[in-house]
């Protein structure tokens, strides 16, 4: 495992004033407290009015890829839009084929992706042809947070036997807290295609996406079983929940407790 903590470009994006900022605002902030390695979350594009979504998107990566050789930074995982109940799911593919483009501009090694609502055939399915059409970059498949989603290592693995090259996992603990699951078995279960993380905490009742230690996780435990389970990947940060009931004023004080939390839980 990774000796320090990244985090997505979306942990201070709320704010109780309801200020929107984009990545380009956000990162400068993030390298200056001292992170180093960032997840670019692309679900910027699912705001319509989004950059990214126009034909500025092209000097929107090039002004990416400067703040990354300005600040000595690593672009070590990227998050895709998703698909969202009433969107029209031909809409939703060309977005998150943009977002995978957009990865492989930016030397992103792999790419969250959201795994449907249906059973592991239908994800097949979904994913072969996401495969087909999409840049030649890792997917990393996502655990869901309910029953009626994909929300096990062991499905996500059966998922990614259609292409182990290029399909892997990335754990949510989260979302596994939200269920009961043993998040250390999901970490074993998960053992040689876990690629990425999403670190975040609960109270185990909603997805409340908090710093580690504001929830009920075992976080000794969470990074043992990393440990043990061989993981090379960074503990990422997505906990942009925190700061949204705080205001925009408060925004560096998010980001240095998010930093010294990070120092802690490597401490473990």
């Amino acid at each position: 495992m990774q000796d320090r903590t990244a985090t997505n470009t979306n942990l201070v994006v709320f704010n109780r004033e309801g200020i929107k900022r984009r990545m380009t605002e956000l990162i400068p902030l993030y390298a200056k407290a001292g992170f180093k390695d960032l997840d670019l979350n692309f679900c910027e594009m699912m705001n319509p009015q989004s950059i990214l979504n126009t034909e500025q998107a092209g000097a929107y990566i090039d002004k990416l890829m400067q703040l990354k050789k300005e600040y000595g930074l690593t672009y070590m995982q990227a998050h895709a839009p998703y698909p969202r109940a009433g969107q029209d799911p031909k809409e939703m593919e060309e977005k998150i084929l943009k977002a995978i483009f957009y990865a492989k501009e930016a030397g992103v090694p792999h790419i969250v992706v959201h795994p449907i609502k249906g059973n592991i055939e239908e994800n097949k399915r979904y994913y072969s042809n996401l495969l087909e059409k999409s840049q030649n970059i890792i997917l990393a498949i996502e655990n869901m947070e309910s029953q009626d989603e994909i929300f096990s290592m062991r499905d996500i693995r059966a998922i990614c036997s259609i292409c182990p090259s290029r399909l892997k996992a990335l754990l949510d603990t989260g979302h596994a807290n939200i269920l009961g699951l043993d998040i250390q078995k999901e970490i074993m279960e998960a053992e040689g295609i876990l690629v990425g993380t999403h670190i975040n905490d609960n109270k185990g009742k909603s997805d409340e996406h908090l710093l580690p230690f504001m929830g009920n996780i075992d976080w000794k435990k969470v990074v043992h079983a990393l440990r043990d389970a061989g993981y090379e990947g960074f503990m990422t940060y997505e906990a942009m929940y925190y700061s949204r009931s705080l205001s925009i004023n408060d925004t560096d004080m998010v980001i240095k407790k998010a930093f010294e939390t990070g120092i802690r839980l490597q401490n473990l």
